[in-house]
């Protein structure tokens, strides 16, 4: 349901809630001014109430009406881009990971060093900060290392 209509709907719920308060209050006014107040239909009691419930019932319809998620917005929202991830890994870090990313995301440490021409030492604490944030695992394989992109990362750039 779009924004307009559930303004209407809402708009509709508390007129309707008002108008039943106000002829419930002029009913009991009028049984007030003949003097009948105790031969009510409705004894006034429990008018309270039953107007104390109705208002519980708008109420809790206008918040389901108002914070219902709008299915819309849901079809609307586009899937993350892998590039938007490699846009927020700045400097050396972004190289490293973009280097490894494709090389079909699985890469020699030693092997990253000469294709990215950035001091091993470099590589290795870009490499300590990719895997300290979850976007790279480390794996001994001989005297280097093995470094691999996380799996849920990886399904991210296989799909693009």
């Amino acid at each position: 349901m779009d924004q307009s209509k559930k303004t209407v709907t809402v708009t509709i719920l508390i007129t309707i809630f008002v108008l039943v308060v106000s002829l419930a209050s002029l009913y009991v006014q009028t049984q007030i001014d003949a003097g009948t107040i105790c031969s009510c239909a409705i004894p006034v009691p429990v008018l309270l109430p039953i107007l104390s419930s109705i208002g519980l019932l708008v109420g809790t319809l206008i918040y389901y009406y108002m914070s219902s998620p709008n299915s819309e917005s849901k079809e609307k929202t586009k899937p993350l881009d892998s590039t938007v991830l490699l846009n927020l890994i700045e400097g050396e870090d972004g190289k490293v990971f973009k280097t490894i990313i494709d090389n079909g995301g699985e890469m020699a440490q030693a092997k990253i060093v000469s294709t990215t021409g950035i001091q091993k030492v470099r590589v290795f604490r870009a490499i300590e900060k990719l895997k300290r944030k979850g976007l790279v695992t480390k794996e001994p394989h001989g005297k280097t290392n093995m470094i691999k992109v996380n799996d849920e990362i990886s399904k991210l750039f296989s799909k693009s």
